[in-house]
């Protein structure tokens, strides 16, 4: 009765995991030659559970350089549009930096597509926006995080010039959230 029981218990996981592979394979042809920036290739079997770990195409897991679990969490996102919009605000106080790129961009609009966040929108907004070059609304966008993360300390008050946001890129000894 146990080896009926166990040998039904690992032809459900084979089964189930030929399942995930070809679900994997079928939406990479649906969506090749597009340029989604994440790719749910790598399958993870944890105590019988198959989870899909996020990669950029470039295969870091992270592009903001830190080992950190994915999907992120709804405070991690926050510290990364945060830390990235200190590039183009003028602050009396910014305790935190990650330069602007596609690559950080693309992942975080990535992380929004594998995981549920109660603010989901204003990030998508905000990174949409970000992605067509659009930093007008960079103070607001700040401000709005900001908030969410009650800050009371180094509220956005304009924007930095194109001679002011290459200054304070260059004084950044170290990216940091």
């Amino acid at each position: 009765m146990l080896r009926k029981k166990s040998f039904t218990i690992i032809v459900g996981s084979v089964l189930l995991l030929t399942a995930i592979g070809v679900y994997i394979a079928v939406s990479s042809l649906n969506n090749a030659g597009t340029t989604d920036d994440i790719n749910q290739t790598d399958v993870v079997s944890t105590a019988g559970v198959a989870t899909t770990a996020p990669q950029t195409k470039t295969g870091k897991e992270n592009p903001f350089g830190e080992k950190v679990k994915t999907p992120l969490s709804e405070d991690l996102i926050q510290q990364y549009i945060h830390a990235m919009s200190h590039q183009k605000v003028e602050a009396e106080e910014k305790w935190s930096f990650f330069e602007i790129t596609d690559e950080r961009i693309d992942y975080l609009l990535g992380q929004l597509e594998i995981n549920n966040y109660k603010s989901e929108h204003t990030y998508k907004e905000i990174l949409m926006s970000w992605k067509e070059g659009d930093f007008s609304g960079a103070v607001s966008d700040h401000n709005r995080i900001w908030r969410m993360r009650k800050g009371n300390i180094g509220v956005a008050t304009g924007l930095l010039s194109t001679k002011e946001e290459k200054k304070y890129i260059e004084s950044q000894k170290k990216e940091k959230r």
